[in-house]
């Protein structure tokens, strides 16, 4: 099922008509349907088969489904049914209407103010927190996994096709470039070079290297900054595209300086989130304390009314604007595999070209300051 469904179609025995695409990948297509049997919209996440065979593995589905079937919470998307169709498997999801995060954060200009960064934060911190505390990690928190209903402004957690246990999370380098801790690259938890080897496919030999619940805080801190800065922390801006840059960023511990109008509070939280060492990174427990969310939490139901209203306008109307961030993944055929990014990072370390201009806008100077004062890097 690697061809798009027309409008209309029934599967699952008449149960499920199509009504259009809503996304796509490598490995699936995502549809927009009706559950004529309930009487209610669905998301069918159809996986992708070529000469009969699925393009991601049966265990990875499996565990998916395993994952998902167990976890019932108001902010991680809820898996109602899977059936066969000739020969590929389509997952039933409840539909959340609405745009993804990176959408919604395009329909805002490229950047969120900080008390709306907060309020999607504190609902991803929610999800976040639920599932580890069913012992399950989800290694590839995204804009693009958070959806947003245009109705409630209530985040809700998607995909968990990397999800895991806790205990069984060892494979380094998955996940999404931009968003991955050093760690997840082969840098100890403890600072210096992993003991583990990174072989062909990403695998992992030798004992556990990484705290998955530590990798996902990580995660949560890109995210932050992405939203209240208007840009990817680790990125290169002389090579936006270049996958190995952003990686060898993350390893050095490199972050691009805040815009000067981040609140300092703001500042340091996303660097105790982003410290390179993962067991001086905040806990989700420590994150709730911090007094940027106690400042910027939301005052009330009428406040979440008035973000839900603004929320589900710019989702209809607003244009996508500078800086229209484009989805990423490790999928694209373009870019190389995994293991070889992986090696290419493990090489001497770059010098940085500033991409700062003499007008710029960035308080570089009180950034490195802070960072600095709280020995970070």
């Amino acid at each position: 099922m690697s061809s798009a469904l027309p409008r209309g179609t029934l599967l699952a025995d008449g149960r499920y008509r199509i009504r259009r695409e809503v996304n796509r990948g490598g490995t699936a297509i995502v549809y927009e349907a009706d559950d004529l049997e309930n009487g209610c919209r669905v998301a069918l996440k159809a996986m992708n088969a070529k000469e009969g065979v699925m393009t991601m593995s049966l265990r990875q589905v499996k565990r998916e489904i395993s994952i998902a079937s167990s976890l019932k919470h108001d902010h991680i998307v809820q898996l109602i049914d899977v059936f066969a169709e000739g020969s590929s498997l389509v997952l039933v999801w409840e539909l959340v209407q609405g745009p993804d995060l990176l959408d919604l954060l395009n329909a805002c200009g490229g950047r969120m103010s900080e008390k709306q960064a907060a309020h999607y934060l504190l609902q991803l911190h929610k999800g976040v927190t639920f599932l580890h505390a069913n012992n399950l990690c989800h290694r590839d928190l995204k804009p693009e996994n958070c959806m947003i209903d245009s109705k409630t402004d209530k985040l809700v957690l998607i995909d968990f096709g990397l999800s895991k246990h806790l205990d069984s999370a060892v494979t380094l380098g998955v996940g999404t470039p931009d968003y991955m801790a050093p760690e997840m690259l082969g840098y100890n938890a403890r600072g210096g070079a992993g003991q583990g080897r990174i072989h062909p496919g990403g695998g992992l030999s030798g004992a556990k290297q990484y705290d998955a619940r530590a990798v996902d805080v990580w995660a949560m801190g890109v995210m932050l900054y992405l939203m209240v800065a208007g840009v990817y922390p680790f990125e290169d801006p002389n090579n936006p595209d270049n996958v190995a840059c952003t990686l060898q960023n993350v390893r050095d511990g490199r972050i691009r300086p805040l815009p000067a109008d981040v609140s300092h509070q703001c500042a340091d939280l996303i660097v105790r989130m982003l410290h390179k060492k993962s067991h001086k990174r905040l806990t989700l427990e420590q994150l709730l304390d911090h007094p940027w969310l106690k400042i910027n939490a939301p005052a009330g139901q009428d406040q979440q009314r008035k973000n839900s209203t603004k929320s589900g306008e710019m989702a209809k109307t607003a244009k996508r604007a500078a800086p229209d961030f484009k989805r990423k993944s490790m999928g694209s055929a373009a870019r190389k595999s995994t293991s070889a990014l992986l090696e290419e990072v493990g090489a001497e370390p770059r010098k940085a070209k500033s991409s700062r201009s003499k007008s710029s806008k960035s308080s570089s100077a009180g950034f490195n300051k802070l960072m600095s004062s709280l020995k970070l890097f």
